[in-house]
């Protein structure tokens, strides 16, 4: 039997896509030919989830250097790394700092859980340069690597000296591969794999009226929403913006901003809360908090809003409405247009273009028709081009792989 160890490195205090991503894919493996371990550099809620399917769970401590210092008050410290060769010197400085106190020692002790796990492949899920700890982990022990980038990152010359030591570089969409290849930052093998849902994981347990009338939303109108954590990348923002024409149209709508509030993102709650009450939207918009019962809330919503003002590498929660049959509005940026045949199976608009989003909304709101055709060609969609049978499969096929060569 195979084992494969999955090696999760985000931080922030909540669940992300990529870290759920994992989870769909362990809860889709055959547990007769692999056996999955799971390191997370920090607790996450998931771990019940992860031990009731008998996925030992391992802590990695990662030391993490801090992003402010006592030289950023000097106005000297920001003249300085105007000039080209202090900036790379202070760059140097900082990859050597970063080495040597958070990706070396951090390295050493993955090393140890890798050994202890005795793990055949290693599964990283946060890309090249969050995981740069986790490739050097793999190389120390030889133990073969697959490094799944899920974001648009920043390189460097290191990241490009470390790539082609990676034996397999899977990128979530072809927009990412497109953006590690103009990099030039290819592994061994770079392709694409599109991410999944659990279909049969996804599923709501009450009925939209019971949920609706939990959240307050009362006056039969219909109702949209945005799940996500809350961060000002996200735009929900956005959201609340285009409300202000939408009720404008249809009097009676509702949006719910749903997800927690990211560690990075608690001014931006804090604007988002006054922008509704500066829009008199209260009646009108309602922010949830986090809320467990995600497939739930989405089910009781007749249009999913996606707002990101910045690329979205893929966006896991628009599958996870198609899934449903709810038409979704989303940002044309990143991986999103892979995922939405615009006029089709849902609607496209520009990043942070409120009025735009608000005329496709409103035109959504007022036929329920046009709602139920396009949702019901959403869902065929969503099993046809992302099932979890097809990811897993793909996935499991490059693990062997990448064994037998070793």
């Amino acid at each position: 039997m195979m084992r494969v160890l999955f090696v999760e490195a985000s931080s922030g205090g909540v669940v992300g896509g990529s870290l759920t991503g994992l989870y769909h894919l362990i809860r889709g493996m055959d547990r007769t030919r692999f056996a999955p371990a799971m390191a997370l550099y920090e607790s996450k809620s998931i771990e019940a989830d992860l031990q009731a399917i008998d996925v030992p769970v391992y802590h990695v401590h990662r030391r993490r250097l801090r992003k402010d210092h006592a030289l950023l008050q000097y106005d000297g410290y920001h003249r300085a790394k105007k000039s080209r060769g202090v900036a790379s010197l202070l760059r140097l400085g900082r990859h050597g700092l970063r080495l040597g106190i958070e990706e070396g020692p951090t390295a050493l002790r993955l090393a140890r859980v890798m050994r202890h796990a005795r793990a055949d492949v290693v599964h990283l899920g946060n890309g090249i340069r969050a995981n740069y700890d986790g490739i050097l982990a793999c190389l120390l022990t030889r133990t073969p690597c697959v490094c799944h980038v899920k974001g648009f990152e920043k390189y460097s010359d290191r990241e490009r000296w470390i790539a082609p030591r990676i034996d397999a570089v899977i990128c979530m969409t072809r927009a990412i591969e497109e953006h590690c290849r103009s990099h030039r930052v290819c592994g061994r093998r770079t392709e694409v794999i599109y991410d999944a849902l659990d279909e049969g994981a996804f599923v709501p347990q009450r009925s939209a009226a019971v949920v609706r009338s939990e959240l307050g939303i009362e006056n039969g109108g219909p109702c949209l929403g945005v799940v996500g954590n809350i961060q000002e990348w996200k735009g929900q923002t956005v959201l609340v913006e285009a409300m202000a024409r939408v009720v404008a149209a249809v009097p009676n709508a509702h949006a719910l901003i749903v997800g927690g509030v990211h560690r990075a993102g608690a001014a931006y709650h804090q604007q988002l809360e006054e922008r509704i009450r500066t829009l008199h939207l209260e009646r009108a918009v309602s922010v949830t908090g986090f809320r467990t019962d995600v497939a739930d809330v989405m089910n009781a919503l007749d249009v999913v809003v996606h707002t990101s003002v910045r690329p979205e590498p893929f966006g896991r929660v628009i599958l996870e409405a198609m899934l449903l049959g709810k038409p979704v509005v989303a940002t044309a940026a990143g991986g999103v247009p892979e995922l939405i045949q615009d006029g089709e199976t849902g609607f496209l608009t520009p990043p942070g273009d409120a009025e735009r989003l608000a005329e496709r909304l409103v035109a959504l709101l007022q036929s329920a028709p046009l709602r139920h055709a396009m949702g019901e060609r959403a869902r065929a969609w969503a099993r046809e081009q992302f099932s979890l049978s097809r990811h897993v499969a793909t996935m499991s096929d490059m693990y062997e792989r990448l064994a037998r060569r070793a």
